[in-house]
């Protein structure tokens, strides 16, 4: 990912969705909003404790770092399922109920999903010019909430699962992500093919000195991993796939990580929008 910054809001860029013209896929980080305490300074989380003017402020910010207005920002409200919901014009603004992934064609409609722990999952059709961003922690990953929405797409807009690109956000690595038996035995059952690539022993380097403290002796799971196995099978190209693979547990002077922070902690966003085509006068 290309870090950047604007107006002293600092976020992350997908580079391969950043070298398409026409499309903005953004992470948020903790740099450059107002909220303070557990919270400083970019939360962008309406259900957290934090004021909810701050916060009101904090998302104008995020919506001007892809050319936005803050009334656009559209949003699910996140349960840890697989619904997808397909976002037309009319709907820009909204919050769609029990919602995990949103989908659109449409031009200057923000999508937005929130995390602190969990993987943004973007999605971007170059061809049918259609977008997307799933919200993919462990359940919404065995429940392959990325799957729907690449098939959302397919169904809604026609698009080639093999022209897509996709971007995996940052998230809990497995450096530090370990998990107990309800975890172990949904992934088991999800990924019978997988479950050793998925289910790993931590790797006490992989994460460098920000790593945060784990247990050795448990079973650590990869997210980043589990969602790229998800977005193959649903027919996504293994090089049309980019993943961050930093960890918010390790990097909470980037990053909200809600089992770092032990639940107090803010959310940062993912942000993906279309912009309008750009029409050439000089073509008959």
């Amino acid at each position: 990912m290309i870090e950047r910054s604007k107006d002293g809001v600092r976020y992350f860029a997908f580079e391969s969705l950043a070298a398409h013209a026409g499309v903005d896929a953004i992470v948020t980080t903790r740099h450059g909003g107002e909220s303070t305490g557990p919270f400083a300074a970019m939360n962008l989380g309406g259900r957290t404790g934090d004021d909810k003017e701050v916060v009101r402020r904090n998302r104008a910010r995020a919506a001007s770092i892809v050319g936005a207005a803050p009334a656009w920002l559209t949003f699910g409200r996140q349960v840890h399922g697989a619904r997808v919901a397909v976002v037309g014009n009319v709907q820009r603004g909204d919050v769609f109920d029990d919602t995990d992934a949103l989908v659109t064609n449409a031009a200057l409609v923000p999508l937005v999903i929130l995390t602190a722990d969990c993987a943004a999952v973007f999605l971007f059709d170059p061809v049918r010019r259609v977008i997307a961003i799933a919200h993919a922690g462990w359940r919404g990953a065995v429940a392959r909430v990325a799957a729907c929405t690449v098939e959302t797409m397919r169904d809604a807009f026609a698009s080639n699962p093999a022209d897509l690109l996709a971007g995996i956000g940052p998230s809990i690595g497995p450096c530090c992500y370990e998990v107990g038996s309800e975890v172990i035995e949904a992934v088991a059952a999800a990924f019978p093919d997988h479950a050793d690539e998925l289910l790993v022993e931590p790797d006490m380097a992989s994460a460098g000195s920000f790593r945060a403290s784990v247990n050795e002796a448990r079973k650590h799971f990869d997210l980043w991993h589990a969602n790229e196995v998800v977005l193959r099978e649903a027919g996504v190209r293994d090089d049309a796939v980019e993943v961050s693979r930093m960890c918010t547990s390790c990097r909470t002077d980037l990053f909200y990580s809600h089992r770092a922070e032990k639940g107090n902690t803010g959310r940062f966003g993912g942000i993906v929008m279309l912009h309008e085509p750009v029409i050439d006068s000089r073509r008959p």
